[in-house]
Formats: structure tokens, C-alpha cells, sequence
């Protein structure tokens, strides 16, 4: 099977996956009893909301000014989507919080828009419109900087610690084209998130054999990276985007999928299922059928060493060219 082919075809089969979550009644897992304690139950709070979504996207040196642009571009149009805002409020409380920050290195974290609740799709459009009225400012450091993954999520901790009510779930989304070679260690920096109640849900960005890329980081490097040392928490799951090209449609999907109230296992399902290339042209079969044939999720590699040496040479997901 072109696995390739396939991620460029898929718009018309998300629509059924989101009747597949809209089907399902079962509660997700709430997060411990730690700073972010779980609203499903509270549903006597008129204030509650279903999800709190932080979106962290890579904007380190390997991300080029047209790529800045087109992941922006990439987020507004997921968020504009009339299937992602049918997740986003068709939940108990029809309400979302989300927040967009940008990131690069250790003391570069920008949130361009702070948590947000959201209750009809106009305020989801306009916040999409914000995030696309987003522009690069002239000479700024932030975007020669490399990828400090760890403090990428502390920041993103701090952006969640601003919302006031209480959710369902609270995620982190955080996106990216490399791997940790600066900052904050990953392994504890993503060990604090989620003892604070928190899930980290990835986006890796594969840069396609053949395309150059500013950095070190080999075809599929990224992917392990995340699904390692990034990703946990109840649910967790990562989507693979196949180059920037594949940002947009990855995104829709993912953030359905975050949105969608279901078991945990079956949300791992259904990302390996995208991630193997099953969902496509030749997965003309009901969404059902799909999570029958669909790999079991992949089990979490050892976290021994997530490349958290004072030397960064030493990470194990980075080659030098």
C-alpha cells in the first residue's frame, strides 16, 4: 500500500470517524487529584467546560517563515472546520477552552492567545481568525533558536493554569518537526505535567525523504521522539503528519479525536490505524471495520534516554549529517 498516497486522501472518511465518536457514550478516565482536578462529574457547575486544549506549535530554527505561516494557516482552518467545532461543543457542557502558543527554545515561549472559553462555532472562527492574523515580527530571535521540547510544556502548564473552571480534560497538544537539543530535561519536564493532572498529546511532523530540512533529525525520528519521551497521560496518543503538506488534514483529525469522549484504548486504536496509512483510499469500509483490522497500539518504548545529556550529541534520536 502507498502509505504516502494515502494521507492526501482522507477528508471524506473523517466525517464518518466523527459519527463514530458521536456514538460513543463511554466517560474518559478523569485525571488524578492533583492541580487540575477532572469535571466530568460536576455537572451542577454551569461554568464547566468538556475540554481545555493548550496548542503548542514549533516555531524552532528548523521551522522555515513559509512553514510558520502554513502551520498557522493549518491550526485556523482546523479550528474553522464545522466537523471539529460539532466535537468541540457537542459534549456534555457544549463548551471548549482552548489556548495557541508558539515555542522554540529554553526561554522562548510565546502565548499568543491565552486560554479561551468557547461556546458557539462563531467565537471558535474567530479565534481561528486570531491565530491567522498571527505574524512573524522583524528579526526575531525566537525562530533561530533550537527545540527545547521540556520547557515547551512547563510553558504550556502555565498557559492551562490561567483557566478558572473546571474541565473534563485537560490537554496538551504540542506539535514539531525535531527532537529535544536544548533546555529543560523532557522526561521530568513531562513527568510534572502529568502528575499535575495533565495529558500530552503529539503532533510530529516527518519530514519526507528527499525534502531538505534545517537540522539533524532523520525521516521518522520525530514520531519515535514523541511517542517516547513526549506523549502521556490518560489517552494519550500521537498523529503523524507526513510533512507540512499533511498538517492540516492530521490536525482535524486530532483534534476530533481529542475531543471525542471515548475510552482511552479505542482513541489509540484509531491513531495507529491512521498512523499505519489504514485510513485512506483503500479503507473503504465503515469506521467499525477499520478499528477491527487496525494494529493494536504501539507499547511505549523504554524512557531510559530521551537525549537528557549535558551534550546534545548524545541524543539517540539525532544524527548528524
Amino acid at each position: 500500500m502507498n502509505r504516502q498516497g494515502n494521507y492526501h486522501r482522507r477528508a471524506g472518511y473523517l466525517t464518518l470517524f466523527m459519527l463514530a465518536f458521536m456514538s460513543v457514550a463511554v466517560a474518559a478516565p478523569a485525571p488524578p487529584a492533583a492541580r487540575y482536578a477532572a469535571g466530568a462529574d460536576d455537572h451542577n457547575n454551569p461554568d464547566r467546560v468538556d475540554i481545555a486544549l493548550v496548542l503548542a506549535v514549533d516555531v524552532s530554527s528548523s521551522i522555515e517563515s513559509g512553514e510558520r505561516r502554513f502551520q498557522r494557516e493549518a491550526y485556523a482552518d482546523a479550528l474553522s472546520d464545522p466537523r471539529v467545532a460539532r466535537m468541540a461543543l457537542g459534549g456534555g457542557s457544549g463548551r471548549v477552552a482552548i489556548a495557541y502558543m508558539e515555542w522554540s527554545g529554553t526561554r522562548y515561549q510565546r502565548v499568543h492567545l491565552p486560554i479561551r472559553i468557547m461556546s458557539t462555532p462563531e467565537e471558535l472562527a474567530q479565534f481561528a481568525a486570531e491565530i491567522l492574523a498571527i505574524t512573524d515580527r522583524p528579526n526575531d530571535p525566537m525562530y533561530v533558536q533550537p527545540t527545547a521540547v521540556g520547557d515547551a510544556l512547563l510553558a504550556a502548564e502555565t498557559a492551562m493554569s490561567a483557566l478558572q473552571v473546571p474541565a473534563r480534560d485537560y490537554i496538551i497538544d504540542i506539535s514539531g518537526d525535531g527532537v529535544l537539543n536544548d533546555g529543560f530535561a523532557i522526561s521530568a519536564a513531562r513527568d510534572h505535567v502529568l502528575s499535575m493532572g495533565l495529558t500530552v498529546n503529539g503532533l510530529p511532523i516527518e519530514i519526507l525523504s528527499g525534502q531538505p530540512q534545517n537540522g539533524s533529525t532523520s525521516f521518522e525520528q520525530v514520531s519515535r521522539f514523541y511517542m517516547d519521551c513526549v506523549i502521556g497521560g490518560p489517552g494519550a496518543f500521537h498523529l503523524v503528519a507526513r510533512g507540512f503538506g499533511d498538517v492540516r488534514e492530521t490536525l482535524i483529525m486530532k483534534l476530533m479525536l481529542e475531543m471525542a469522549r471515548m475510552e482511552p484504548d479505542r482513541k489509540r486504536r484509531i491513531a495507529a490505524a491512521w498512523n499505519g496509512g489504514l485510513i485512506g483510499d483503500e479503507a473503504r469500509v465503515i469506521p467499525a471495520v477499520v478499528l477491527q483490522l487496525s494494529p493494536p497500539a504501539e507499547e511505549p518504548r523504554q524512557r531510559s534516554n530521551c537525549g537528557e545529556t549535558e551534550n546534545v550529541s548524545h541524543n539517540p534520536f539525532r544524527t548528524e549529517h
